[in-house]
């Protein structure tokens, strides 16, 4: 596999390549290309499996051939982590809002476990911190939205 190509889909076609929180910048276009996907379980199901499926192979191979852990270009598990946290949300942009910037708050603190997690190697790390971020964010909108 060709790394130059592997970087390109880790980096988002290089939204991860620009310097001003490419995270952030990576989460907000996702946001916005979620909203126009409908809210059909089986369908949103398979886009996470098929995106988390890739990101995990092309994080633990890119970590493997490059020796690099977690640099900031690799955006791939911002779009995993944040299609988790919208997974089934109502189509209203303030819960679309309140995903986005809970899964921002998780992502960039890393409070107690998400930090942790960071820790597993060989390139599962990257994305595993982001999974959870995503994780728990569906469950703080989802409880607020329904409870």
């Amino acid at each position: 596999m060709n790394p130059k190509l592997v970087r390109f889909i880790l980096s988002l076609f290089y939204i991860g390549e620009i310097k001003l929180a490419p995270g952030t910048l990576a989460s907000f276009i996702t946001l916005i290309l979620w909203y126009f996907v409908p809210n059909i379980y089986y369908l949103q199901l398979i886009i996470i499996l098929i995106i988390g499926m890739l990101s995990f192979v092309l994080c633990f191979y890119y970590e493997k051939i490059t020796k690099i852990k977690d640099p900031s270009y690799i955006v791939l598990d911002e779009l995993f982590g944040m299609i988790i946290a919208l997974y089934m949300i109502p189509k209203l942009i303030p819960y679309y809002l309140l995903c986005f910037f809970l899964f921002r708050f998780f992502d960039i603190f890393k409070p107690s476990l998400i930090y942790k997690s960071q820790d597993v190697g060989s390139g599962i790390g990257v994305v595993l911190d982001d999974l959870i971020s995503g994780f728990l964010t569906l469950i703080i909108v989802t409880s607020y939205i329904y409870l």
